[in-house]
C-alpha cells in the first residue's frame, strides 16, 4: 500500500494484517455490505480514514472503495459517482481483480449513463462519501500513531 493521510504504506500494511486476524478470529465481524450503496456480493472492504483507529472500518464494496481513493485524481468522476449513489444507484458486483479493470475501464473516463449498476436503493441527500474530505491531507493521529 502507498501511503494515505499521511500514514505510511509500511503502517497501513501493519494495520490491515491486524485487521484480518481480527476479521479471521471472530473478534470483529468481517466487512459483509457496503454502507454506501448496500452490496453484499462480492469483494467488500474495510476502509479506514484514520488508520490509528482501525475500529472505525467502513465497509465499503469494492467499486465504492477504489473510486473514494480515486477522489483526488478525478475529482469530477468523484462528483459524478457520488451524485450517482445519491440517486439510488448500485454498482454491480466485482472481485478483486475484476474491480480494478471495471473502474479502470468502465467507470474512470466514461458518462455515468454506461456505468454498471441499477438504481435498487431509494434516492438519498447524503452518503458516507460526502463527508469525505475532497482534497488530501494529513490526518491528526497520523504523526502519533502507535500499533494498537
Amino acid at each position: 500500500m502507498s501511503a494515505y493521510n499521511g500514514f505510511s504504506g509500511e503502517y497501513r500494511n501493519q494495520v490491515q494484517a491486524r485487521l484480518e486476524d481480527k476479521w479471521s478470529s471472530g473478534e470483529w465481524p468481517r466487512p459483509a455490505e457496503c454502507t454506501v450503496c448496500g452490496q453484499a456480493e462480492g469483494a467488500i472492504h474495510g476502509h479506514l480514514e484514520d488508520y490509528s483507529r482501525p475500529e472505525t472500518y467502513v465497509p465499503l464494496c469494492i467499486t465504492c472503495h477504489l473510486i473514494l481513493h480515486m477522489r483526488y485524481r478525478e475529482p469530477s468522476m468523484w462528483e459524478a459517482y457520488t451524485r450517482w449513489i445519491r440517486d439510488g444507484y448500485r454498482p454491480d458486483p466485482q472481485t478483486q481483480k475484476a474491480g480494478f479493470m471495471a473502474v479502470k475501464t468502465r467507470f474512470s473516463g466514461c458518462s455515468p449513463s454506461v456505468w454498471p449498476g441499477e438504481p435498487v436503493n431509494p434516492r438519498r441527500f447524503a452518503t458516507y462519501l460526502d463527508g469525505l474530505a475532497p482534497v488530501k491531507f494529513i490526518h491528526p493521529n497520523a504523526a502519533t500513531a502507535a500499533l494498537f
